[in-house]
């Protein structure tokens, strides 16, 4: 063994830290040799010390572990024992000879039977959940068929030219209907305007007014329910339209009332089947509309042509066409606008017409 040195061995002025490798050391022993060290003990008196602690019994606290947990279907987890960790000792000058080997670490303790859980009451099963009903199914409108044979084809595209009263078949420049109200009365954009309120008005309304009272008649005088409609609704029309224009609207004259004989009113009693309200309704209005459109159409341009102005206000400076404001400088301007429209008619017909034939030329009819 070494020589030990002494206090006395130390030099002046110079700490020198000394440190006790013994194995089996606890924290106790550890806090008793830094205590005998502040002390100025002695690394014998130490060694002493530390092999009297050795020598004592040695009883390890047992640490007390917390109930173990359940876990899936009630079974107790084992919980393994961690392994002690030992502290390191912190040495300035170690020597690999003096260090000893640890000794074998205790054997975990066997794990102790659990006790055996109070049986657990098993909760009634859920009553089973009656399937949603149904979402109600919408009806699922059938879609338009296509026309099979060239005939129903060449039906279907005369109708939708029929029902087409702005442009295909507009009232005064197709079908010549209610040509002096454009030629006597739409001088200019303002009077054009008052005779389209008007038209709105009688035109759209008394035909589906007309046509409810010949379903409660059994379609029985037809031509005088037709007549005595248009004039009824003629008074209250003259009252609204007095209302919006005032005074100007006596520039109209006998034009306004002679629109409760207008032949789209009455080209209606030509026909002896009897239509419904809702027809009645919206084949009056398209008629209204396509008269607005050319009352519109000629009263500006024959106001632009004489006097250079729209709606009263100056466009140009000059004269174009001062028989534009007479009747018969309106007579020659309709006819003229008449023809580019139906010629323009025409070619949009031939076309669709000649599409049509070209679809079913191979089909068998």
């Amino acid at each position: 063994m070494p020589n030990h040195p002494t206090r006395n061995d130390r030099r002046k002025g110079e700490e020198r830290s000394e440190t006790l490798i013994i194995p089996h050391i606890t924290k106790e022993m550890v806090q008793k040799a830094q205590q005998m060290a502040d002390q100025g003990a002695s690394r014998a008196e130490i060694e002493q010390a530390i092999f009297a602690m050795q020598q004592a019994p040695f009883q390890p606290e047992v640490p007390q572990t917390p109930p173990p947990r359940k876990g899936f279907m009630g079974f107790a987890r084992r919980k393994v024992p961690a392994a002690p960790i030992a502290e390191p000792t912190v040495s300035d000058e170690p020597t690999p000879a003096e260090v000893a080997p640890p000794e074998p670490t205790e054997p975990p303790e066997p794990m102790q039977p659990e006790a055996p859980s109070a049986p657990q009451t098993k909760r009634p099963a859920a009553a089973p959940t009656q399937p949603a009903a149904p979402a109600p199914k919408q009806a699922v409108r059938p879609a338009a068929r296509a026309p099979r044979t060239y005939q129903q084809a060449e039906a279907e595209l005369n109708e939708r030219i029929r029902r087409d009263h702005i442009w295909l078949s507009n009232p005064v420049m197709v079908r010549g209907l209610g040509l002096a109200l454009v030629i006597g009365a739409a001088l200019d954009g303002k009077r054009a305007l008052m005779l389209c309120v008007a038209s709105l008005i009688l035109v759209a309304l008394t035909r589906p007014v007309a046509v409810a009272i010949c379903h409660l008649t059994q379609n029985r005088w037809r031509p005088v329910i037709y007549c005595y409609t248009a004039a009824v609704l003629y008074i209250p029309t003259y009252i609204l339209m007095y209302r919006m224009f005032g005074a100007d609207l006596s520039v109209l004259g006998i034009y306004l009332p002679i629109l409760t004989v207008d032949p789209a009113i009455v080209k209606r009693m030509e026909f002896t089947e009897l239509e419904s309200v809702s027809t009645a309704f919206r084949h009056g209005y398209n008629n209204a509309l396509g008269m607005c459109a050319a009352l519109l159409l000629v009263g500006c341009l024959r106001e632009f042509l004489a006097t250079g102005a729209i709606f009263g206000h100056v466009v140009i400076h000059r004269t174009l066409l001062p028989m534009a404001a007479l009747p018969a400088g309106g007579f020659v301007l309709l006819g003229v606008l008449a023809a580019i429209w139906l010629a323009s008619v025409n070619l949009y017909k031939d076309f669709k017409h000649e599409e049509v034939r070209r679809l079913y030329a191979n089909r068998k009819h």
